[in-house]
């Protein structure tokens, strides 16, 4: 990727840098402001968006904000790339991160309230001392946070074991204190954000492209949002595959694949990367002999992680019974109670003349196919990262459910993708271009929370169909033409 040469000092280049921190800074500020985390911690039913902006101009005003913001990335990525940033300059952007964090750990979950089902369900365990694989969050009426649960009352918890300890962990401390049990929830995906942020500077190359594209990860507005505003439990199960990725790269292969099988037992879709990073550490290795250790270690130490892990939950039939119930939890939300997706935008394309389950099972045919062809790719010696990348991508464009913080999965393994290809003109304009389109898909996610609610309610008469022929175009197709376009703003990511 051919690099801008012009220079100049470091303090000029951190300067500017500065500013658009502080102006990001104020941004967030007024996030806390506007939909603070205090005084509706309690709120039944838990807020949206729209219980905070309740009106279209208020809205669009969120939707400008989240705008400016991702204008204010882009910014500080073309400055850090055309400019030295000097010694010191992890400790400038994970600072900056700090910064940009600290107005959030005290805002409102607005864009999902998933934080407030982690502390109900851990004080299932904590509490109650009992599964939540098998006893959903309605069994306990009389707990004074059951409603907060909302929709998913009713169901048991679609997390993994690992994570299932940690949140029992958190809710013992917080006890009856819901605030205080949000609070360590933000703090957890934090510290989560910035130790990712420092993998991500470990696992990149040593060039002066470094500081940009972990800068690009650690002030990233969706990531912020998703990670440290909504608490989101993704940042622990991306930091897992990250640090088992930056333990394999240093020669440890066996351990740091169990790492990343650790991610899995955090959310169990982070399995979908698993085979890439398998597939790549036996192509590191030697034939013969260290291929088969590595094998028998690897594959062999995830089935007694798994084991260990779900044991705290063991009835008389032992710790299988856990995994079957959490099993059979996931194929439910697999295969029933479809929202906004694109198996719903084909269901109200074709006049609903067609099952919504019928799509939903011939996209997952789709996914299994496309799977299984990156499966096969990366055996013959493709990148784990592009493989990892893509494998999230395709189960976000197939699920029967989109959630707006999937779209942060196939986002550290574009940057890193990058981040090898950057200085080779010959293999950097794909790897440019595909994370210029996770970043604008970052961007369209984040609105789409508008326009399903805002343009949805206000404009479009709240018709849910045209609302999702609107909104998936939007988030789907819209990130491919950004990232194609010669616009300036249309490329951060690229640097001429």
């Amino acid at each position: 990727m051919p690099v801008d040469k012009s220079s100049t000092s470091p303090s000029s280049g951190r300067l500017f840098l500065l500013a658009l921190l502080l102006l990001s800074v104020l941004a967030y500020g007024a996030m806390a402001v506007w939909f603070p985390l205090g005084p509706n911690v309690s709120r039944v039913p838990p807020g949206d968006i729209r219980t905070f902006a309740a009106t279209l101009p208020a809205g669009l005003a969120y939707a400008a904000l989240v705008l400016a913001l991702f204008a204010l990335l882009a910014a500080a990525f073309r400055r850090a790339t055309s400019h030295r940033m000097g010694p010191g300059s992890l400790r400038f952007v994970l600072a900056g991160t700090v910064l940009l964090a600290l107005p959030l750990i005290w805002a409102y979950p607005v864009n999902a309230t998933d934080v407030f089902g982690y502390v109900i369900r851990g004080r299932i365990t904590s509490a109650y001392g009992e599964s939540p694989f098998s006893s959903p969050a309605a069994a306990f009426v009389g707990d004074p946070f059951m409603p907060l649960v909302g929709e998913w009352a009713g169901d048991t918890t679609p997390y993994g074991p690992l994570w299932e300890l940690i949140a029992a962990g958190l809710t013992a401390v917080s006890g009856d204190n819901l605030l205080l049990g949000v609070l360590l929830f933000k703090g957890l995906a934090l510290a989560c954000f910035l130790i990712t942020a420092f993998l991500i500077w470990e696992l990149l190359p040593d060039g002066r492209l470094r500081s940009a594209y972990t800068l690009l990860w650690a002030w990233n507005p969706a990531l912020l949002l998703t990670f440290i505003l909504d608490g989101h439990n993704d940042a622990l199960m991306l930091l897992w595959l990250l640090l088992g990725r930056w333990m394999a790269r240093r020669g440890r292969p066996a351990a740091g694949f169990l790492v990343m099988a650790l991610a899995a037992l955090t959310k169990p879709v982070a399995v979908l990367a698993l085979p890439f990073f398998f597939l790549e550490s036996i192509r590191d290795l030697p034939a013969g002999r260290a291929r088969r250790h590595f094998a028998l270690v690897a594959l062999g130490g995830v089935m007694l992680l798994a084991w260990l892990a779900f044991w705290p939950w063991a009835d008389t039939n032992g710790p299988l019974q856990a995994a079957a119930d959490l099993g059979a939890r996931l194929s439910r939300e697999a295969t029933g109670g479809a929202g906004f997706s694109l198996a719903v935008w084909v269901y109200v394309a074709l006049g609903q003349r067609v099952a919504v389950e019928t799509i939903g099972l011939v996209l997952r045919l789709l996914f299994l196919g496309f799977a299984l062809w990156l499966v096969w790719l990366g055996a013959r010696g493709r990148s784990a990262l592009r493989g990892a990348a893509d494998v999230f991508y395709g189960y976000v464009v197939t699920a029967l459910n989109f959630r707006i913080w999937y779209a942060v999965w196939p986002f550290p393994w574009l940057i890193l993708d990058a981040g090898q290809h950057a200085e080779h003109t010959d293999t950097a304009s794909a790897a440019d271009y595909r994370l210029r389109l996770g970043f604008w898909f970052l961007l369209t996610t984040q609105l789409s929370v508008v326009v399903y609610g805002h343009l949805r309610v206000f404009v479009l008469g709240g018709d849910q169909g045209l609302a999702h022929l609107i909104g998936v175009p939007l988030v789907f197709g819209l990130p491919w033409l950004l990232s194609a376009l010669p616009w300036p703003l249309s490329r951060p990511i690229h640097v001429a």
